[in-house]
């Protein structure tokens, strides 16, 4: 299996290859290269980038949350 690091910027796990060291104010932080190159791009792409990446974000929350709710209400049924 493939080593894998949590990027901090797009908040999911990808390759370590896929991954840079990348400095922040924080100190320093994991991040993939598609953050980073998009970082570098114009502000209307990086906006744009940077919504998309919300999205993605707010889908995936989402999706858990149902999948918590489906399985406490399962865990529910089938301790009563």
């Amino acid at each position: 299996m493939t080593e894998t690091l949590f990027c901090y910027c797009c908040r999911v796990h990808h390759p370590k290859s896929q991954m840079r060291l990348f400095r922040t104010a924080m100190g320093n932080r994991w991040r993939c290269i598609r953050s980073i190159e998009a970082a570098t791009a114009p502000s209307c792409e990086r906006d744009a980038f940077g919504r998309r990446q919300t999205e993605q974000n707010r889908q995936e929350a989402r999706t858990m949350a149902e999948q918590r709710q489906r399985l406490q209400q399962e865990f529910e049924r089938n301790t009563t």
